[in-house]
Formats: C-alpha cells, structure tokens, sequence
C-alpha cells in the first residue's frame, strides 16, 4: 500500500489549490465546483470532467488521504487537551471528570479497566494447574542452575 502525501507533495499549484477547495467546500462530493474555482475549466460540465479525472488519480486521493489523516491526528490532540481539562477542572461535574478520565485511561497503555462481569471457564481443573505451576517452576530453576554452572565453568 502507498504511503499517504500532503499537499505539499503535489508540485501543481493548480492540483493544491483543488484540493484545498474539496476541504474547503466540504468534500468530493463537490469537487466539480472544486475543479471550477481551481481553475480546472470555464463551464460546469468542463470542471466535472475535470474533478472526474482528478479524483481518479491515485496522487490525489493519496493526497486526500494524507490530508485526512492530519486532520485527525489535530483534533485527537485537540479532544485530548479538552479530556484533561475536564478531568482537572474541580469546578466540572463528578461525572463528566469520571467519564472524561476513563477516555483517557482507555486510550492509554494501561488499556481499558476489565468489566468484573468477565467469565472464565477453565477445562482444567485447579490440583491440574497447581501441578503445571509447579513443573515450570522447577524447569526454570533447572535453568537457572544450569547457565550458572555454565558460566562458572567458562571461568
């Protein structure tokens, strides 16, 4: 898969400039419009042929894409930064800091708190993980004095 290109990668100011309109203007569903304003044709029916062709370039749409990708790395920075200031602000209600700090806990590295809902069925029973417990537990001790063996040995 290509990598994703910003309107800076496109050397056609006209190319830029009907991209910036899409954006702009609201979308591809408006790009013959798009088209007109940059400059693409004089007439309605010239600028749809116009958008037809440039959105069906692999470079615009990989533009569009980067484009859109940016936007929304922005304003998940934004809605971060009002997360925090939810969940700092003395003044907002308890449950707004409640929810506005679990978005934020579930988006980090902890990861989302596990429901106490959650079920476990175990096929083996308790005295049979007891017992596997305990076999890797000397297996590992085993190792452990056999690399220190090893090293003594080597000196």
């Amino acid at each position: 898969m290509s990598r994703p290109l910003n309107l800076a990668n496109l050397s056609s100011p006209q190319e830029a400039q009907f991209v910036a309109e899409l954006f702009r203007l609201g979308g591809p569903q408006h790009a013959g419009e798009a088209a007109l304003v940059a400059g693409y044709a004089d007439t309605a029916e010239g600028a749809e042929r116009a958008a037809a062709f440039l959105m069906g370039s692999d470079r615009i749409r990989r533009v569009l894409v980067g484009e859109i990708k940016a936007r929304f790395d922005t304003a998940a920075a934004a809605a971060f930064t009002t997360l925090l200031e939810v969940c700092s602000d003395k003044k907002a209600p308890a449950n707004a800091r409640i929810t506005a700090a679990t978005e934020i806990l579930n988006r980090s590295s902890v990861g989302p708190v596990p429901s106490r809902s959650i079920a476990v069925n175990a096929r083996v029973g308790v005295e049979d993980l007891l017992e596997q417990l305990d076999a890797r537990e000397r297996a590992t001790e085993t190792t452990i004095e056999q690399e220190a063996l090893n090293a003594n040995d080597g000196s």
